[in-house]
Parts: structure tokens; C-alpha cells; sequence
């Protein structure tokens, strides 16, 4: 049942740090476990969609900075994502100049840009239209999605609303034939 309390002044901050690290994690402190579940399989659902359908380059700093802003509103999911990236981008990197430095010692002339494209292409890295769009519009949204949760747990910890609500109660219907005469 939900409990009108007065908060620890802390509760609040609590909870909004709690559901950006793993979203529906501040609804789970505030004591509504349900919300908070279908919260972190809906936010983290939307997100890893969107990463598995574009692949390791949909969270990027660089190239995508406002995507990649709404992308890491999804906590812990987000920062994974962006850090198997980099880790991906050094091995691509490392590749890209093995490409130039064979290329030179051939006599032909690369430029690094040409290089590391040819390598993603090569590996099947590169994000190409539309799948880029739709997968980075799933993990934005996805960041989006879960800024709306950060209010809310952040909203109910302040208003001291703790715990499950309690069950909607059913009105009675009149039975046929019973109703009352004016």
C-alpha cells in the first residue's frame, strides 16, 4: 500500500540517481517494485533493441553527440554501450593503420579516413541508412523514456508517496429491476 510519509530531504536525490543508473531501480527503493520492473524491461528493452539492430556504433560521442547525450539518460545500459564502442574503435583503429602502413610499403597513398571506413566496411561495422536512424532513435528514446522516469521517482520520493498504491476499489452495479422509484 502506498504511505503518505514525510521524506528523508535526501529521498528524492536518491531515487533520481538510483533510476538513471538502472532505470526503474529508484522506483524499486521507493517501494513500488512493480512500476519498477516494467520500467527497467521497457527503458533497457528499447535501448538494447536499438544496439542490437544497429550494432556497436550506435552509441557514439563523436559523430552522434546528441544522440549519444539522450543515449547515456539510460544509465549503466548506456555507459556499457559507449564503452564496448571505444574498446571496439581502438581494435578498428589499430587495423585502420596496419591498412595504411601496408598500403605504403606497396607504393599506393591511403589517408586515415579511408582506411578506418574500409576497415568498418570490411568487419561490417559501419552504420549505414536507415538502420543507423532507427537504431539510434531506439536507444534516444529509449534515454528519453527514461528521463520521464527520473521525474517520476524523483516527484514521488519528494511527495512521500513510498510503497505500492493501494488497489483500485470496484463501484457496485445496480441490479435490473431493483432501481429506485421517485
Amino acid at each position: 500500500m502506498a504511505r503518505d510519509q514525510t521524506p528523508h530531504f535526501m529521498t528524492p536525490f536518491v531515487a533520481g540517481i538510483l533510476a538513471w543508473a538502472i532505470p526503474g531501480a529508484g522506483h524499486v527503493y521507493l517501494g513500488r517494485t512493480v512500476r519498477g520492473v516494467i520500467l527497467c524491461l521497457a527503458v533497457n528493452g528499447l535501448f538494447w533493441a536499438g544496439v542490437a539492430f544497429g550494432g556497436v556504433y550506435t552509441v557514439d560521442r563523436q559523430r552522434e553527440r546528441w544522440w549519444y547525450m539522450a543515449q547515456m539518460l539510460t544509465g549503466a545500459s548506456g555507459a556499457a554501450s559507449w564503452f564496448r564502442q571505444k574498446s571496439t574503435d581502438l581494435a578498428v583503429l589499430k587495423k585502420a593503420e596496419k591498412l595504411r602502413d601496408d598500403a605504403e610499403a606497396e607504393g599506393r597513398s591511403i589517408s586515415a579516413q579511408q582506411a578506418y571506413t574500409e576497415v568498418l566496411v570490411k568487419n561490417g561495422l559501419a552504420l549505414t541508412y536507415p538502420a543507423d536512424v532507427v537504431s539510434r532513435a531506439y536507444t534516444g528514446i529509449a534515454g528519453m523514456l527514461n528521463l520521464m522516469c527520473i521525474f517520476d521517482a524523483f516527484m514521488l520520493a519528494a511527495m512521500g508517496q513510498l510503497g505500492e498504491p493501494p488497489p483500485l476499489k470496484k463501484k457496485k452495479k445496480a441490479k435490473p429491476g431493483k432501481e429506485k422509484a421517485a
